[in-house]
């Protein structure tokens, strides 16, 4: 865990800086934020005879394509929720798991066209490129908790998870006063608060979707973060095959950590809702800011 300070240490917003103004501060925050932990993650995952300068800039202009990449599915995802377009909503996630494949491939210190990843729900699929091709499926443990625990208290709705490409959930509760929230694997609307929201012309549905789906690509963000700890948890379970086979069908969410931790931080110093960097980039892309 000695890689854990980088981790805080480089999420975190600076003092003052809550999110961006226009399309090109998003831009470069996307962008920066790709090639700094591209290059970090190269560098632990570099191997024993490679150049330390040549794997940092390998590792940089990578991870800067593909949050540059990550950037443009956000784009993608603010005229989806403008023009009510399900086609495009598909669109956004498909060029957003590229953008974060770019990423992770940067940390890994492998090609940017290695591996290519989608995740859905709890669910990881991952295209491997390199030598031969193969298609392999991985659960992410914490997050198939998060869901379960939804689908146990909650209704699933079908329709809307199939049209927007993320399991979405609904709930029926006058007394929270929130109308959606999103948590890993899943968006929860809730259904009364909801209604009165659209009905009085406050708020549209794909506003508060694609707000919640903002909030879902911020969690696939941080997802560059597991190429820090891979090496180190599969080194775990050397000795154990059984370990081993298990760790074939697991892709290990660590990232959610260093996530809530930044979440949580960015929560606490806050004195308006979106003084919060993480709910003020949401606002800006689902244009629901006040």
């Amino acid at each position: 865990m000695k890689y854990f300070f980088y981790i805080f240490f480089f999420t975190i917003p600076l003092k003052g800086l809550h999110a961006q103004a226009n399309d090109a501060e998003a831009a470069l925050y996307n962008v920066g934020f790709g090639g700094l932990s591209g290059a970090i993650g190269a560098v632990i995952n570099k191997k024993p005879d490679d150049k330390i300068g040549k794997v940092i800039l390998k590792g940089l202009w990578q991870g800067a394509l593909g949050g540059y990449v990550a950037f443009e599915s956000k784009r993608i995802l603010r005229i989806a929720g403008q023009e009510e377009d399900w086609k495009l909503y598909w669109t956004s996630n498909l060029v957003n798991a590229a953008g974060n494949s770019i990423k992770e491939n940067a940390a890994n210190n492998r090609d940017f066209w290695d591996q290519w990843n989608i995740s859905i729900g709890f669910n990881r699929i991952e295209f491997h490129t390199k030598d031969e091709f193969s298609v392999r499926y991985k659960v992410m443990p914490a997050t198939a908790m998060y869901t379960i625990v939804a689908f146990s208290r909650f209704k699933f709705d079908g329709s809307n998870s199939l049209k927007s490409g993320h399991l979405v959930f609904e709930q029926n509760n006058p007394d929270f006063n929130y109308v959606a929230s999103a948590s890993p694997g899943y968006i929860l609307f809730n259904a009364p608060i909801m209604n009165q929201r659209i009905n009085s012309n406050d708020r549209t549905y794909h506003q508060i979707l694609t707000h919640e789906v903002v909030h879902l690509y911020q969690n696939n963000d941080f997802m560059v973060f597991n190429s820090f700890y891979n090496q180190k948890v599969h080194t775990l379970f050397k000795n154990s095959n059984f370990m081993q086979k298990v760790n074939n069908y697991m892709y290990y969410d660590i990232h959610l950590i260093p996530k809530l931790i930044v979440t949580g931080f960015e929560y606490f110093r806050r004195k308006e809702y979106y003084d919060s960097y993480i709910e003020h980039e949401a606002g800006y892309y689902s244009n629901t800011l006040f």
